[in-house]
């Protein structure tokens, strides 16, 4: 096997380790997840495990990182898309609630099991959230700069006001019955959003 094929499967069964462990973690919680049923849902040993991640700190940890970055990722395509800010808050919210409808339990995960870590909110994880944060702001500025929103702002509180927001609808629908598209409800979000931010309009 040659040395690029050893990086891919390397690389699999990286991946593979990291599904089981979201799996595991939204199926059982995180304190009562054990890596032996992380190592059995991945096919491998348990000792396996820890060539790749610590432990299980290190697995939540690595799941909440890649998954926020990507996303962070996707909202910078987003901030560089030539379309007005009102359809651009709408596409912010639909896509990361309907990442949370196509993977609930990575979701599940990110918004709930990773609070039982002690190691969560330290280094990089704060690293990760300030992107994140970064990001959302970003945004919202984006509609302040093109007159969208009032001039009087206070743009960090808008963002956590937003964010905040889309937990809660989150949070209400993973721990629901899951019986309506999460995503479905993207522009109505938006609408009322944007109508609290925006300047005032005659009539």
């Amino acid at each position: 096997m040659n040395e690029q094929a050893l990086t891919d499967e390397r690389a699999e069964r990286r991946r593979t380790i990291l599904e089981a462990a979201i799996e595991i973690f939204a199926a059982h919680g995180f304190v009562n997840a054990r890596t032996r049923e992380i190592a059995r849902v991945a096919g491998v040993g348990e000792g396996t495990i820890y060539l790749y991640f610590e432990g299980k700190d290190d697995l939540l940890l690595t799941a909440f990182r890649e998954k926020v970055s990507e996303f962070c990722d996707s909202v910078s395509t987003l901030l560089a898309a030539p379309i007005p800010f009102e359809q651009r808050l709408q596409r912010f919210v639909a896509m990361q609630l309907s990442g949370i409808e196509a993977d609930p339990d990575l979701a599940t995960v990110i918004l709930l099991e990773s609070r039982q870590s002690t190691r969560f909110y330290r280094e990089p994880v704060r690293e990760v959230l300030r992107e994140y944060s970064t990001a959302v702001e970003r945004l919202i500025t984006s509609g302040l700069l093109e007159g969208s929103v009032r001039p009087d702002l206070d743009v960090p509180l808008a963002r956590r006001m937003l964010i905040g927001s889309l937990e809660e609808i989150a949070l209400d629908w993973l721990l629901g019955q899951r019986t309506r598209p999460l995503a479905a409800s993207s522009p109505e979000i938006a609408r009322i959003f944007h109508a609290g931010i925006r300047g005032r309009t005659d009539g």
